[in-house]
């Protein structure tokens, strides 16, 4: 080889070694050195008194004051389970999509939320695992009565209702527009506030004579009903089985964790036990450390209005316990099926995306192991170096039943609004109704159990044309006909419905046809 082939080899010997001894103290600064700071880290630290650490996105919602204590906080401590809340302000976009990509393992929504929030991000990463909520009043629809008298009034063409989109507040509208006859109401009837104390304003310094409704939730009821004038069209204790706040886990993180999940549950569970009989306290010491304090009378108003779920409570909710020691307790599966419904008539869906799939959304079987187990929340348990007591035993609440009216009762009731129905059919000069018809009365009748405090007026209606006398006996009994068979069929409370002929006369159709008037006793 010539001299000058040797200096070339040797000039590429040597980039080589220059090349590999740059790359050694890349690796060294990059690898080895960081390995070896961590080591050096590892065996100089303390052992963490956690063995994991979860993550649930949620809101500043009182309802989730519980979430939010000391106690619930202690207790996944003391599970070696560390907890980080994060607000994300009630975006429940941002939610969901936080559920899918891990970025938290847990989550609070409204049944409808995670269903809406779901189906526009196409995909259904979370389930349901426990019922932290109902409301029970906090939520309410309210307006002046110069402007706004009842539900019917409504049915308008000028008519608005103010709320905040994306909320409990946006559904509750729509499941007043599902229920009731509002068929002037513009499809545009949303007037769009962010948050209850926006929509506050609005009502507050709004014409008393315009034709508007406010959805509010507490404390904002509670104050929009300080002003002269304002009453309650509707409020959410009015109705069952439909605004639900749920813990909701990602799918992921159950399969491959589920006894964090279980550990996460029983701690929730004890926390609310604990709190069962302060939870004023606890409202008022949550909603000062979110820097919006309330009042006495506020934090009153706020646990009024909400339902906390107890373990048994729970159980209902998701099929653990028979029909009668429920209570009649709605079951998960029918709450989706109610809430889907509610949501497709009112074009939120113009289909069911989930295909009747309901139970899809919700996971039973940890609350199940709680079952078998005998789990109680109370039952020697120390929290914060405090005796929880000789654990009581938790009760399911049932509805408050509705007590039977005088005829001068049923005569004084305040007439809420009229329920929606396809028109009921009988043949010309009979009381008999067809198959369709008696199915229809069957929807009614769901309806009618999801407003347990409302009692309802069957009215039969007579025609103007032919012998008067014979019209309104026939109107009568078409509207007995109605009621016994939403009775005898269909198992209506007797003491909820009452059938009466209507004093006016119409044309037509329309004077071979019932009605029905949700009522209320006035206040």
């Amino acid at each position: 080889m010539s001299p000058s082939g040797s200096s070339k080899w040797i000039g590429i010997v040597l980039i080589w070694l220059i090349v590999i001894a740059f790359g050694a103290a890349v690796a060294f600064k990059l690898i080895l050195k960081p390995d070896q700071k961590r080591k050096l880290e590892k065996i100089t630290s303390a052992k963490s008194q956690y063995d994991a650490q979860i993550t649930i996105n949620l809101d500043g919602f009182s309802g989730y004051s519980v979430l939010r204590s000391e106690v619930f906080r202690e207790e996944l401590k003391a599970s070696r389970i560390r907890l980080i809340l994060k607000d994300d302000q009630a975006d429940y976009e941002k939610r969901i999509q936080d559920l899918k990509s891990g970025k938290c393992e847990f989550a609070v929504f409204t049944v409808d939320s995670l269903i809406s929030s779901s189906a526009r991000l196409g995909d259904w990463p979370g389930t349901m695992v426990l019922a932290i909520d109902e409301s029970f009043g906090a939520d309410a629809m309210v307006a002046y009565k110069k402007g706004v008298p009842n539900l019917n009034s409504l049915d308008n063409p000028e008519a608005r209702i103010v709320l905040t989109p994306n909320s409990p507040s946006e559904f509750m509208a729509r499941i007043v527009r599902a229920h009731f006859t509002l068929t002037n109401l513009p499809s545009d009837y949303f007037v769009p506030a962010e948050g209850s104390a926006k929509v506050y304003e609005k009502f507050a310094s709004a014409d008393p004579a315009e034709k508007k409704a406010y959805i509010l939730w507490e404390p904002d009821v509670s104050k929009a009903l300080e002003k002269e004038g304002s009453h309650t069209l509707v409020d959410s204790s009015k109705i069952k089985g439909y605004i639900f706040d749920v813990l909701v886990v990602q799918r992921e993180f159950l399969a491959e964790h589920e006894e964090i999940v279980g550990k996460v549950m029983e701690a929730y569970f004890r926390a609310v036990y604990y709190y069962r009989d302060s939870m004023e306290e606890l409202v008022l010491k949550d909603a000062k450390a979110q820097g919006s304090p309330l009042s006495q009378d506020q934090a009153k108003a706020v646990v009024k209005g909400i339902r906390w779920k107890n373990t048994v409570e729970n159980y209902a909710h998701f099929g653990l316990l028979g029909r009668d020691d429920a209570k009649g307790l709605d079951y998960m599966e029918d709450v989706i099926e109610k809430i889907m419904s509610v949501l497709v008539q009112t074009n939120a869906f113009k289909s069911d995306p989930l295909d009747r799939n309901y139970s899809k959304l919700f996971y039973n079987q940890m609350l199940a192991k709680l079952k078998r187990d005998q789990f109680h929340p109370g039952k020697k348990i120390n929290l914060l170096g405090q005796e929880m007591g000789g654990g009581d035993v938790e009760n399911v609440r049932g509805e408050e039943v509705l007590s039977p009216l005088t005829d001068e009762e049923w005569e004084s009731l305040v007439a809420v609004g009229k329920m929606t129905l396809r028109p009921i059919s009988f043949g010309r000069g009979k009381s008999e109704m067809n198959f369709q018809s008696q199915r229809d009365l069957q929807e009614l009748a769901e309806k009618i159990k999801s407003w347990p405090q409302y009692y309802l007026l069957v009215v039969g209606h007579a025609r103007k044309e032919g012998d008067v006398a014979l019209n309104k006996q026939l109107a009568g009994r078409r509207a007995e006909a109605v009621r016994d068979f939403l009775v005898s069929n269909c198992n209506v409370d007797p003491v909820r419905i009452k059938a009466r002929e209507a004093q006016v006369f119409k044309r037509g159709g329309e004077g071979q046809s019932v009605s029905f008037v949700v009522g209320e006793k006035p206040y």
